[in-house]
């Protein structure tokens, strides 16, 4: 590292909150990419090494304190960053490297993990939540891809990596909406509802993962744009149906799912080269309330295209950016505090908002890490909320959509996340005839 890289980087109240909600699971985050031919090892650890360069707090720890901060690490293993796993059969044993987490008290922030057969790899780029989001992941794996492929142009993506992380960019677009410092601590989402667990004393991180046919996609835009929908729109119906399915609500009783929104749509258009190609956390959750009466699967798309449509005439995900700046103004250990309530909370009821990562689409140049080497399929991996708590996440490369849930076992059994995910594809349209398809091939 050069001697202008900075040795302390401020954590922002994005960071600090992301790094305490490990109280509540692992927020370890997973690009995977599975390609047709083996990757070079050696480069790939240049590559490695090089990102860790050009991004400093990729090479850091959190340091926990009132005001806490990313500190770089003055030496990183060169051979740990990046591990080898020999598999006969990487469907079977991607779980167990996802499950793998990242330290973020130790560091570095990213870790590289290799499914390896005799003739392909899945590659299991691992980061923690505390340092970017999963549009951070994005701009780092395109990166890394750049580095491998030893573009000398790469860098100019990440000119914005060693400013400011904070939110205080979009909020700026909202002046009127930072609170003064006196403003109480503000309340945390509610809880209604979670899914179904049995008792344990201790869990494993396990994930369920779908991917769909293009044909798949194809009907979901048909059928959401018959209906004035989104994908996301369509997509959260299907989750809140599945989710109703299996937990059974009670009727007319609004139940929470929590919804994330990646806050770089509000930055000034004119900087978005600059801001939105950043490697950091720029990504919150929102509370969509949704009442469980609708039957059919184009009544419940309705209902939900019009409570988000609700949700877009009013800024969503800027309030909780507010509320964690807001979180920012009493100091790390309170962030800590309000965490460990939610906990308790979710404990004491038993109850968990089930969370949605519609993450979006991963273009082509992002995994081009070789001509020499085909994609077979690519996705992210999301955080595991510990039971009963369930988070899914849904990327679409090459038009297939990969839905893929992290929970913990055995409070959540592998059988019963298997039947769910079963229940949540046959509410999606084109369920007809489709065959069952796990993992990244």
């Amino acid at each position: 590292m050069n001697d202008t890289t900075p040795c302390r980087i401020d954590a922002p109240p994005m960071d600090q909150f992301n790094y305490a909600l490990q109280a509540l699971g692992d927020q370890s985050m997973h690009m995977v990419i599975a390609f047709d031919g083996l990757l070079d090892e050696r480069r790939l650890r240049e590559a490695t090494v090089t990102v860790l360069t050009a991004v400093p707090v990729l090479g850091s720890r959190f340091v926990e304190c009132d005001a806490p901060y990313w500190e770089r690490l003055p030496e990183i293993d060169r051979e740990t960053l990046v591990c080898i796993h020999i598999s006969t059969d990487p469907l079977r044993d991607l779980p167990g490297v996802l499950a793998i987490p990242v330290d973020p008290a130790a560091g570095p922030q990213i870790r590289l993990h290799i499914l390896r057969t005799k003739s392909s790899d899945t590659l299991c780029i691992t980061v923690h939540h505390a340092v970017m989001d999963a549009h951070g992941l994005l701009t780092c794996t395109r990166f890394l891809a750049e580095c491998y492929q030893r573009n000398p142009a790469c860098k100019i993506h990440l000119k914005a990596d060693r400013t400011d992380r904070s939110l205080l960019a979009v909020l700026a677009q909202f002046p009127d909406t930072l609170p003064p410092r006196d403003q109480p601590v503000p309340e945390y989402p509610p809880v209604g509802w979670a899914f179904p667990t049995r008792p344990s004393e201790c869990h494993t991180s396990d994930f369920t993962i779908r991917t769909l046919p293009a044909s798949r996609l194809v009907a979901v835009k048909r059928v959401g744009k018959l209906l004035g929908a989104t994908v996301n729109d369509v997509l959260l119906a299907a989750y809140f149906r599945a989710l109703c399915t299996t937990i059974g609500p009670a009727k007319g009783c609004p139940v929470p799912v929590m919804v994330s929104i990646d806050l770089r749509r509000y930055l000034n258009t004119s900087q978005t080269a600059a801001l939105k190609s950043t490697i950091c956390n720029q990504s919150v959750a929102f509370v969509v309330m949704m009442t469980p009466d609708t039957q059919s699967r184009d009544g419940m798309i309705i209902s939900t295209r019009d409570t988000m449509l609700a949700h877009k005439a009013h800024t969503p995900g800027i309030a909780s950016a507010v509320d964690l700046e807001t979180l920012g103004y009493y100091g790390f250990f309170r962030i800590c505090e309000r965490v460990q309530m939610m906990k308790a909370t979710y404990a004491a009821c038993h109850a968990n908002p089930p969370f949605l990562g519609n993450i979006g689409i991963i273009p082509e140049e992002v995994v081009a890490f070789s001509k020499d080497l085909t994609v077979t399929n690519a996705f992210v991996a999301g955080i595991v909320i510990d039971p009963p708590g369930v988070a899914l996440g849904v990327t679409t490369f090459r038009d297939r959509l990969t839905l893929i849930i992290g929970y913990g076992k055995p409070a959540i059994p592998h059988a019963a996340m298997e039947q769910f995910i079963d229940t949540l594809v046959s509410y999606l349209p084109g369920a007809e005839g489709t065959a069952r398809k796990d993992g990244p091939d």
